[in-house]
């Protein structure tokens, strides 16, 4: 695989692959994001770590073992990020320790893991890998920008109609739209 391949994944990931905003994979995750933008950088980097390790397993048990038994694949693949959610999640314990464990379970039950881990079937292992670190990075970044954003919103000048939800969804497709500029 050349640089050229690499950078085009990379690019495609951090801005016209957007799981979250192109997709619809994972929305819920930005749409309801009340963090601060620092958490929101946090949620983002162990999403990304998460989807690049489930990413490594699940590409082998596809190709290797589910191959024959395709039905099996959302259940084994479920299983196994709920894995690398917890493995991870004993690791990075003592580390983040006012990070919840709801945050971590939100990880394992995200669409945008599991649509990436389903996507990158079809692809090289090499490619499979770096698709996944790049939706990752874009994922994250869209958690902050959202985050920052939301944040902005003068609540009391948005009408009672538009509050809430609306509102965030204006916002994830204004984002949408600056995304899919480049």
């Amino acid at each position: 695989m050349s640089f050229n391949v690499i950078f085009g994944i990379l690019l495609a990931g951090l801005l016209s692959n957007n799981y979250a905003l192109l997709h619809f994979l994972g929305t819920g995750a930005v749409i309801e994001n009340e963090r601060s933008s620092k958490k929101s950088l946090l949620v983002g980097l162990m999403t990304t770590l998460v989807m690049v390790v489930s990413t490594a397993i699940t590409w082998p048990i596809q190709t290797y073992v589910l191959k024959s038994v395709p039905y099996l694949q959302n259940m084994a693949f479920v299983l196994v990020m709920l894995l690398v959610v917890e493995v991870i999640h004993l690791f990075t314990r003592k580390k983040f320790e006012t990070f919840c464990k709801v945050d971590f379970m939100k990880f394992a039950i995200n669409g945008a893991v599991m649509g990436l881990c389903i996507h990158n079937t079809a692809l090289s292992y090499v490619e499979a890998l770096v698709t996944a670190f790049a939706v990752g990075i874009g994922f994250m970044v869209t958690m902050t920008v959202f985050s920052k954003l939301s944040s902005k919103i003068d609540h009391d000048a948005v009408p009672a109609a538009f509050r809430g939800l609306p509102v965030n969804l204006l916002c994830a497709g204004m984002i949408a739209l600056a995304l899919l500029a480049f």
